[in-house]
């Protein structure tokens, strides 16, 4: 029997299907059913999703709602962290649904809506006080967070908008094994208990949400200094020269593997000259990553105007500085994920089919290995 303390939604997530992630379940609702006689719950919630507004300022008919398979834990920490795991469970398999079945956005399709952060907003309201009608309304952050006003769920005059980033909502397919990856690494880094390489994933996927958001102050060299930092946390070290080879042999962890080819990053003899005091032949990946460092430095000290193509003919890295960093922290990401127990969130579906096949055949392939921590 699921406990319902409280009701979980992201109203501006549209899921063609369900998907889970522990002890959690994501479903979409039907508006057909919401608009049928229902009980408490149901008015609660039909009411509730009333006062949301799209991206057209339309009242939302639908959302995606989230129970709990497993009853509550109790209010403190471990509630706490759960609820943050999801989110950030959520934000990530949003943003890597923008890639479809592999690692590569097809930014120039005439149609690609892409899922912002906005997106996986996430709705946490004490069902016993929107019985009551405690529906308050806030604005402004950390500086300044003020009560503007509330009210009942069932009053006209309560409004929730649309956040200033949202665009579309486009309906997607959340990856449901990189889901649970992710939601499980992520509850492990929160337990205070875990490995450092746990709390490094942990901060990369904070950064890299930030990254998607787009709210009209969020410019560019902010996504570029947002990536950057996503990156250099997965490395553990703060500078360029300690983090490079760190962050070689996470990528180069591919080699031989099922999926190897999916990642940016090859084995390959091609080198690119970098002039810094004296000029160093480094590989494609850590030409790249210095131009990406060299470029957050410029900034953060210099400008707010930063070259955004990456030129190195031949190298897979090659092109828009936004649109590599993106793919590349995703990738990283993956891979560490498989490093610390999950290897199939660093697969395609259709790698992870050729996988279950291999294993009915009784055939070995050879996948992630695992850290020893």
């Amino acid at each position: 029997m699921t406990d319902r303390p409280a009701l979980y939604l992201f109203p501006y997530l549209r899921l063609r299907e369900v998907v889970t992630a522990g002890p959690w379940s994501l479903q979409p609702l039907d508006p057909e059913e919401l608009a049928a006689p229902f009980d408490d719950f149901g008015r609660t919630l039909s009411a509730l999703l009333a006062r949301f507004r799209d991206e057209a300022g339309q009242p939302l008919t639908t959302a995606t709602l989230v129970q709990r398979t497993e009853p509550e834990l109790a209010a403190g920490d471990a509630r706490r962290h759960e609820r943050d795991a999801l989110r950030a469970a959520v934000s990530f398999a949003v943003a890597d649904a923008n890639a479809g079945h592999g690692n590569e956005i097809p930014w120039d399709a005439a149609a690609l809506k892409l899922a912002t952060a906005e997106v996986a907003t996430f709705f946490v309201g004490e069902v016993s006080s929107l019985k009551n009608g405690t529906f308050v309304r806030t604005r402004g952050g950390t500086l300044n967070h003020r009560s503007i006003g509330g009210g009942t769920v069932h009053d006209d005059f309560v409004v929730v908008p649309a956040p200033e980033g949202l665009v579309s909502m486009p309906d997607l397919t959340l990856d449901g094994v990189l889901l649970e990856a992710v939601y499980r690494v992520a509850v492990e880094a929160l337990s205070g208990k875990s490995s450092k390489t746990h709390h490094e994933v942990w901060s990369a996927l904070h950064w890299h949400s930030r990254a998607w958001e787009n709210s009209p102050l969020h410019t560019m060299p902010d996504i570029l200094v947002q990536l950057k930092t996503a990156i250099e946390a997965l490395s553990g070290q703060s500078k360029t020269a300690d983090a490079l080879p760190v962050l070689e042999g996470i990528y180069s962890s591919v080699v031989g593997t099922l999926g190897a080819s999916d990642f940016l990053w090859q084995e390959s003899g091609l080198s690119f000259p970098r002039g810094y005091k004296k000029v160093i032949e480094y590989s494609s990946f850590g030409h790249w990553y210095w131009y990406l460092a060299d470029t957050r430095n410029e900034i953060v000290h210099d400008t707010e105007s930063p070259v955004m193509e990456h030129i190195a003919p031949g190298s897979p890295f090659q092109g828009n500085l936004f649109r590599v960093a993106e793919r590349v922290t995703r990738e990283l990401i993956k891979i560490r994920l498989a490093h610390l127990g999950h290897p199939k969130a660093a697969l395609s579906p259709t790698n992870r089919g050729h996988l279950h096949k291999a294993g009915q055949l009784g055939q070995q392939i050879t996948t992630i290995a695992p850290l020893q921590i």
